[in-house]
């Protein structure tokens, strides 16, 4: 119980902290939730247009000169598979549409530029939950500096290890998370986030602080005005991909709406608050979400047993687990001895 509470104190410290202090393209999804044989198919698309970016001091931005833009459309693919009641699987496939309106020509990129894969494990969920979440970003092609298309993605190997913790008070979910990305030939970085997520009966609402610092220096610091060059042909100046040592501060409200327990429509956008190295905008995006039951015999079917947007229900039957290795002899009630009757009738010796 005091390691417990402990940890709690540690959150809402975490929380407060995060709260005075991953690129645009946020998710809509970061309350974790298990449920043991469900799948999730989701179709997300996300927009971000962008005419400044941030100053490598980071104090300032500076608009990309004559008018220049950037925007980028990028659609997901998503699946979710739950393991049991603390794991899952997921994965998505990105399919983007970059443009670039430069002085001399307007560029664009149409392409499948990488893909994911993940695997979520809660090892705690007493006082709250500890999420462990672990992926990799796999491109399928990498940044050519003699390109004459607007860049859609990195191009490099992305793996990422993040820290969420979560906790659910009556309708409110607060949530926070804290890691560590390797990127191939690119500084790494520590995403970071913090948020919370209100739940009605069919529809919730909610917001999030999030971004990411570099931790290491970038291989081509040294050749930082090559990727500015690069950067400044084909994507208009804008440091949305291929930016050296890039750091952010992004925001985003959302709004989601269940259906039939089944489907659910999410809607949201928001603006970068300050950054370093990188593009600074604003960003959008529309999510519609279907989750199927594979073992619905595992948990109560019943509606009234699921409130909000929470896709966890109670548990039909409970059995006591006693296969421990222990001898349950030893909790049983012992019985008085039974009565002894004495030959005879009342009143004979």
């Amino acid at each position: 119980m005091k390691i417990a509470n402990t940890l709690s104190a540690l959150l809402m410290t975490f929380y407060l902290l995060a709260l005075t202090a991953e690129p645009a393209h946020a998710a809509f999804d970061d309350y974790q939730r298990f449920h043991k044989g469900a799948y999730d198919f989701e179709f997300e698309t996300r927009y971000f247009n962008t005419e400044a970016n941030y100053n490598g001091s980071g104090d300032s931005f500076q608009r990309l000169s004559m008018g220049k833009s950037y925007e980028i459309y990028n659609a997901y693919l998503k699946t979710r598979y739950g393991l049991s009641r603390r794991s899952a699987l997921y994965g998505n496939l990105n399919i983007a549409n970059a443009t670039s309106h430069g002085l001399d020509a307007d560029r664009n990129n149409s392409s499948i530029p990488d893909a994911q894969v993940g695997y979520a494990y809660r090892p705690y969920n007493e006082a709250f939950d500890t999420v462990l979440d672990f992926n990799v970003v796999i491109p399928f092609y990498k940044i050519n500096e003699n390109t004459d298309s607007a860049l859609n993605n990195e191009g490099v190997i992305v793996a990422t290890a993040l820290l969420r913790l979560q906790k659910e008070i009556s309708s409110l979910g607060l949530f926070g998370y804290l890691g560590g990305s390797f990127r191939q030939s690119r500084s790494s970085l520590v995403p970071w986030g913090v948020g919370m997520e209100l739940s009605y009966p069919g529809w919730g609402w909610g917001g999030k602080i999030f971004g990411y610092q570099s931790l290491t220096e970038d291989p081509g610091t040294s050749h930082k005005t090559q990727r500015l060059i690069v950067v400044d042909r084909v994507n208009a100046g804008s440091l949305a991909y291929y930016s050296v040592n890039p750091s952010v501060v992004d925001s985003e409200v959302f709004a989601k709406f269940r259906f039939k327990n089944t489907w659910t429509l999410a809607v949201g956008g928001g603006t970068t608050i300050t950054g370093a190295n990188t593009a600074a905008g604003y960003h959008g995006g529309v999510s519609l979400a279907y989750t199927w039951d594979r073992e619905p015999s595992y948990y109560m079917n019943s509606s009234d047993q699921e409130t909000g947007l929470s896709s966890e229900k109670k548990v039909r039957k409970f059995k006591e687990e006693v296969e421990d290795g222990v001898n349950q002899n030893l909790f049983q009630k012992k019985l008085p001895p039974a009565p002894t009757h004495k030959s005879g009738s009342p009143g004979q010796p």
